[in-house]
């Protein structure tokens, strides 16, 4: 089998996985890590047992790895270990603070963030309590002693902005009074792990826009919904 020669990052697909199958028509050979909002739990665990197997075997065709963090529209059971679901060899679902090292790049992926419409959804079916972004500090994970060259969150750190890219904030900040000080202290601690870290790349997504700029050396690359991206090696 020919080697994987390429990491392609995916923006938020929420569930729908005919859109990675429909993707992989124009990728091969790949490396794919999914940014969040895989879409897993909002269903009976037989639903994702047959859309995964589907998947695995387009996944095995193309000759891809599908690596994938949580997003707030994930049930973060699913992330808890790292694990191939089903047992199926080209899926893999990471758990918060996993490190990669693909085609020489080192990478940290954690995922999380929290829902701007929790307060109208229902709890452990389309909402989880702990859905948001934790951040370790530096005594419970060697930072120090890591350097890398990619960091993937599903969220953005706070130099990107907090609110930027969510339609209708207000709105919902209104409905909800403990939102506006959630996001920002979440962005703030999505802030530190940048801080932290100042890899090269920083990349996430759901805020469903595409946009790049770069800050102190980074590149953050925000993608959007079922956006697909391949890193400049």
């Amino acid at each position: 089998m020919k080697e994987k020669d390429k990491i392609v990052l995916l923006g938020d697909v929420h569930g729908e996985f005919g859109k990675i199958r429909w993707h992989l028509k124009n990728i091969s050979d790949a490396y794919i890590i999914q940014v969040g909002d895989f879409g897993v739990g909002f269903y009976k665990e037989n639903y994702y047992k047959a859309e995964f197997n589907i998947l695995n075997k387009s996944l095995e065709y193309a000759n891809c790895h599908l690596y994938a963090i949580r997003g707030n529209h994930d049930d973060p059971a699913w992330f808890k270990e790292t694990n191939n679901p089903f047992e199926l060899k080209n899926i893999t679902l990471l758990q918060d603070y996993s490190e990669l090292n693909l085609l020489g790049k080192s990478i940290l992926l954690v995922g999380g963030a929290i829902s701007v419409d929790r307060h109208f959804r229902v709890p452990n079916k389309s909402w989880w309590a702990d859905e948001e972004f934790v951040l370790k500090l530096d005594n419970e994970f060697p930072y120090k002693d890591r350097q890398y060259d990619i960091v993937v969150t599903h969220t953005r750190p706070g130099v990107c902005g907090a609110f930027k890219g969510f339609d209708n904030i207000e709105y919902w900040c209104d409905q909800d009074p403990d939102l506006k000080n959630d996001l920002i202290e979440e962005s703030q601690a999505v802030d530190k792990l940048w801080q932290w870290t100042k890899p090269k790349w920083h990349i996430y997504g759901h805020f469903h826009s595409s946009n790049l700029i770069a800050h102190e050396g980074t590149i953050f690359r925000c993608l959007d919904i079922d956006e697909y991206w391949a890193l400049p090696l």
